[in-house]
């Protein structure tokens, strides 16, 4: 009774968690708070810590580490004395290396922060696997990777597109028009306008507003999302290292994190790596948004040639300023014009479904997301649209309060609006699915597609999809929770690679992921199950030591779970969560919602 009683109020929406007293603790010190200081949001970005680089000079030329060749010869900047190198090489963190132990050969050669096992300590050389232990085994190539030849095409714009950038070819009429005007002013005679002398066809898809005619005839195979479990697209952390957890969890659908358009089309290498495909995700998708129909097709066609995909998923809902400020994400639901143009777009280049993914509306008081349900069905393209996505949350509300599933249900059954017929197409609803009984009390209805699709959720309890497909409670130890983030290490070294640069990203990543972590509550603290959502839950103690620092809220708590994983941080090292954890507060500067 004291312990609630010295609770604060609670906002709107948000309940306490109902841990049982005897792992309450009172008064207990607040955590650390994960602000960057920036009061100016338009610098939230700017002010994020980043991991101190050195010189050009004093890095080592991975080709001179690995015994080849530098290409750059003479005019290399960085460093090629391997024994100065080897003579001031820092610690090993650990005694094995995971590509090492996969492949018997390591491309990060003395530079491998886990290098023991694969150099020769005196001399730097890297060495291979025996044939008697295994010998080395071909690293399969990377799926959805952005070749050199692709980049450099994309960045000189050699690409050749087959839809042209709007406005193009109303710039070459404008041209052709002045050259004609020109030209009729020095021969003083009267000719026909420039426009009706332009055939039509020239001025490319753009200038015609998409009209692009009768869709090819060619076969579309649809992805059935029945009965699976689908993980949404999660910016920043949702990626492929992620994705393969959930997938030994039981997640029967991924889909990459949200890939801006104009990124894409420039050849950016950070953002073509949210395309890669691991070969266990056996149902693929990619998420783009962009604000423009002629953007989404020029990227569809990248897609198209470049990429292994079952299906291109659409953000009409991502609530982000940097996003929605360009017309793209949720901006995309008040453009209905742009809806048909990107719908028809995409339907012409690609020969894998697309699949649309919205929220209720752009703000609370007008949901609008049967209406353009109703208005894409019109277009006839329903054939190579597998479902509608539905998150219950108005772009107004972004992550606060509970997701709407009565609205949901309304759309599905077709009761949201009078005379509003409900969608043929299937809609997979998407908010707050935290456990397997607020599933299947979502699905009882029967209107909505029996997709589960996880977003947060997953993020914090990972092993949900097995819950929901088991239809149980997984009282998880901490000992295998950290089994699990072991798992996660080792697929990220594997990812991003196992130099400093490699365990840098890994590290920082582990902490935007512990950032959600740390909200699971174990089940065996809980007096009534399930835990919600939005279940705020007091300072509390688990059931041993491990269990106490998994659930702390303090971030410099996480970064000691990364140093049991990772080794010691950098001297100075600091971390800032790019996103808010909690749907029930307001994000603080410097934070990012999570999903795309």
């Amino acid at each position: 009774n004291d312990a609630s009683e010295a609770k604060p109020p609670l906002p709107k929406d948000t309940n306490w968690a109902p841990i049982k007293p005897e792992y309450i603790v009172k008064d207990a010190p607040a955590p650390v708070p994960m602000s960057s200081g920036a009061a100016d949001t338009r610098t939230r970005f700017k002010k994020r810590p980043r991991d101190e680089e050195l010189p050009l000079s004093e890095r080592m030329c991975l080709a001179s580490v690995l015994g080849n060749e530098c290409r750059f010869g003479e005019t290399c900047r960085r460093s090629h004395d391997l024994p100065a190198f080897m003579a001031q090489r820092a610690t090993d963190l650990g005694p094995s290396c995971v590509n090492y132990d996969l492949y018997g050969y390591c491309n990060m050669g003395a530079l491998c922060r886990f290098g023991s096992s694969h150099i020769d300590p005196v001399t730097g050389v890297n060495l291979k696997r025996g044939d008697a232990e295994g010998g080395v085994i071909p690293e399969p190539a990377p799926i959805n990777a952005l070749s050199k030849e692709l980049q450099a095409q994309l960045r000189k714009n050699k690409y050749p597109f087959k839809t042209e950038r709007h406005g193009k070819g109303k710039q070459d009429k404008k041209k052709k028009n002045q050259e004609e005007a020109n030209g009729a002013n020095e021969e003083a005679a009267p000719t026909e306008p420039a426009a009706s002398s332009t055939p039509a066809e020239s001025l490319g898809p753009a200038a015609t507003s998409f009209s692009l005619g009768a869709l090819p005839d060619r076969p579309v195979k649809l992805v059935d999302f029945s009965n699976k479990v689908y993980i949404a697209p999660l910016t920043t952390v949702g990626n492929l290292p992620f994705r393969r957890i959930m997938k030994k969890f039981g997640a029967d659908i991924t889909c990459g994190e949200m890939g801006m358009c104009t990124n894409l089309l420039s050849g950016q290498t950070s953002e073509w790596a949210l395309l890669k495909r691991h070969p266990s995700e056996d149902i693929f998708g990619v998420q783009i948004a962009a604000a423009h129909a002629d953007q989404f097709m020029r990227c569809a066609e990248l897609l198209e040639n470049h990429c292994k995909l079952d299906f291109v998923d659409v953000n009409m809902g991502c609530p982000i300023d940097l996003v929605v400020d360009k017309g793209a994400g949720s901006a995309l639901m008040t453009r209905p014009n742009k809806i048909t143009g990107l719908v028809k777009g995409l339907t012409s280049v690609l020969t894998c479904p697309i699949t649309l993914k919205m929220r209720i509306g752009w703000n609370d008081n007008k949901p609008i997301a049967h209406q353009i349900m109703n208005h894409v069905e019109s277009l006839d393209c329903s054939n190579r649209i597998c479902a509608f996505m539905l998150h219950g949350r108005t772009r107004q509300q972004r992550y606060s309060r509970t997701a709407n599933w009565d609205y949901i249900h309304s759309v599905a059954s077709g009761t949201a609006l009078e005379g509003t017929p409900a969608p043929r197409l299937p809609i997979i609803g998407n908010g707050d699915i935290f456990s397997f009984e607020e599933w299947e009390r979502h699905k009882e209805g029967g209107a909505i597609s029996t997709c589960c699709m996880l977003a947060r959720g997953a993020l914090i309890k990972p092993w949900l999809p097995t819950e929901i497909k088991e239809r149980r409670h997984w009282d998880i130890p901490a000992s295998e929770r950290l089994d699990l983030l072991k798992d996660f290490v080792k697929f990220g070294l594997e990812h991003w690679g196992s130099d400093q640069k490699g365990v840098n990203n890994v590290r920082r990543f582990l902490l935007e992921w512990l950032s959600f972590l740390h909200r699971y509550i174990p089940v065996g603290l809980l007096e009534t199950l399930p835990q919600h959502m939005n279940d705020r839950p007091p300072p509390y103690k688990g059931r041993n030591e491990l269990e106490t620092l998994m659930a702390s809220k303090d971030a410099q708590d996480w970064v000691k779970i990364s140093e049991l994983l990772l080794g010691p941080v950098p001297d100075g090292f600091k971390f800032l969560p790019k996103h808010k954890s909690n749907s029930y507060a307001t994000p603080a500067p410097g934070t990012q919602d999570a999903e795309g």
